[in-house]
């Protein structure tokens, strides 16, 4: 049993780790972050995060909406464009390791860490619960824009991973 959840758990590691990237060079960003990561939990076939989302009264194309709108109200705040953001997301060596941003890594072991403690395979759901217990960044205030409250994707993500 133990042997056969790690190989799934790598194998739901080597889908994410692919669809964050995919997410950042869709968004036109250099280095996968949280909300990328959580974007691609999405992907995943065990479609907790979906079912999440959708309990919560929302969905992937809102969420992307959101991190579009957050993450330009940021440029615009900072005085800045996002001209040449795709240029320099596509630039980024395709080889060798994902490096996810620090919030990102974080996110992912307490994601890890949750399904072990619970002896069971990794899935989307503890994504989502990871993702919504940081506090700032951009995966946080996309969250806040859709009228999202933290605790509460928090529950609905673990209540969807024990089902």
């Amino acid at each position: 049993m133990k042997l056969a959840r790690a190989w799934r758990d790598i194998r739901t590691m080597k889908a994410l780790f692919s669809e964050t990237e995919a997410e950042a060079d869709r968004l036109g960003d250099c280095e996968p972050r949280l909300e990328h990561l959580l974007l691609a939990s999405f992907a995943l076939p065990d479609g907790t995060t979906a079912r999440v989302f959708d309990r919560l009264g929302s969905n992937r194309d809102a969420l992307r909406g959101a991190i579009i709108r957050v993450h330009g109200e940021a440029l615009t705040a900072a005085g800045m464009t996002d001209v040449g953001a795709t240029t320099s997301a596509l630039s980024r060596p395709r080889t060798g390791p994902l490096r996810l941003a620090e919030p990102a890594q974080g996110a992912f072991r307490n994601a890890v860490a949750l399904a072990k403690s619970e002896r069971r395979p990794i899935v989307g759901a503890d994504i989502v619960a990871a993702v919504a217990t940081i506090t700032h960044g951009t995966a946080a205030r996309a969250l806040e824009s859709l009228g999202l409250v933290r605790s509460a994707v928090v529950d609905a993500a673990r209540a969807e991973s024990a089902r």
